[in-house]
């Protein structure tokens, strides 16, 4: 059967239709919500200044900085983004202007996340690697002298997507993480720049990811082109387009595929479905892939707006917005504590 629903957007040019406003839950959920985000803060201070301080330490921070520019948001995914980008001009799922407010804002979201968030990621994950070699050593793994290095790089990439596909899961579990997280699902107009909505925070949920490269990293490391396309497989999920790559979106998540995920709407009974980064086959695994069908795209976003989004106060800058969304998860009475 077609997963079909009509738009939740309007036309271009049509004012957007007002949503009504979800109401924050009261009681300990609300507290432990709040505490949860703070928490999160916390840890990457921690981390954040046990990286700076290694890295100064050794001469390396402005060298791991300019890498880590590099290889997330150097040439190449800057132009797999404008390709993409290109493509939902032709071939959009819902047509969209050039410069819809949906596009301003995420494109702020880009520029936030090359100015600031890479830098800050680049040194809490150091200090992730670091706190990981001081306390648990055990985890790390001597060198597989039998075992080609392709291969290990292989089982590299696996697993980093698997962990990916883990941290995902529990940014929908949890009610803490789910404040962080329930910014990118605000998104009601998604375009390849949908990929960068997500507050800074939310990264370090994902820190679990690092986790197979430095278990294996004795047997070698992952090249930086490995890295790269990588990071450009990822982005290609939100694009504004109905593309479903045929038997091959099986195996990889594509644009259709991964849209499902970000209905507005349930729609399906098993609840939220389709969490794959690159693969498909964790979704499988776990029982929660539901595969596209012909019919209207599914309307995106979330049910009854908690989160503040560009769609409605046309007079509102996008900057203000944007801080708005940014602000929300450390306000006590925040309205995404409900279930996510």
């Amino acid at each position: 059967m077609a997963i079909v629903a009509s738009p939740h957007v309007p036309p271009p040019g049509e004012p957007a239709r007002p949503e009504p406003a979800v109401t924050a839950p009261v009681g300990p959920a609300r507290a432990t919500g709040w505490l949860g985000v703070l928490a999160v803060a916390v840890g990457v201070a921690w981390l954040g200044v046990v990286g700076a301080t290694t890295l100064v330490g050794s001469g390396d921070l402005s060298s791991a900085l300019a890498t880590a520019q590099g290889r997330t948001v150097g040439p190449a995914l800057v132009a797999v983004v404008a390709i993409l980008f290109l493509a939902e001009r032709l071939w959009p799922a819902v047509p969209r202007p050039v410069l819809a407010r949906a596009h301003v804002v995420d494109a702020g979201y880009l520029a936030l996340f090359a100015a600031l968030v890479v830098p800050l990621l680049t040194v809490v994950e150091t200090g992730f690697a670091v706190e990981v070699g001081r306390h648990a050593r055990f985890l790390l793994v001597s060198r597989l002298t039998p075992v080609p290095r392709v291969i290990v790089v292989a089982v590299i990439l696996v697993g980093i997507d698997a962990m990916n596909w883990a941290a995902h899961v529990a940014n929908h579990r949890s009610a803490s993480l789910w404040r962080l997280h329930a910014l990118h699902h605000s998104q009601e107009d998604m375009s390849v720049l949908t990929t960068f909505r997500t507050h800074p925070l939310v990264h370090a949920t994902y820190l679990g990811a690092l986790l197979p490269a430095l278990v294996l990293g004795a047997s070698g490391t992952v090249p930086g082109v490995a890295l790269i396309a990588y990071g450009c497989l990822v982005t290609l999920p939100h694009a504004n387009l109905n593309w479903g790559f045929g038997p091959l979106g099986r195996v990889v998540v594509s644009p259709a595929y991964h849209r499902l995920h970000h209905a507005r709407d349930d729609i399906d009974p098993r609840g939220t479905v389709n969490f794959g980064f690159v693969l498909v086959c964790w979704d499988q695994l776990a029982r929660r892939a539901l595969f596209p069908t012909a019919g209207t795209p599914i309307a995106t976003g979330i049910a009854g707006r908690p989160v503040p989004v560009e769609q409605v106060a046309p007079g509102r800058g996008a900057v203000r917005v944007l801080g708005a969304q940014l602000g929300q998860p450390f306000r006590m009475g925040a309205a995404m504590d409900g279930p996510p």
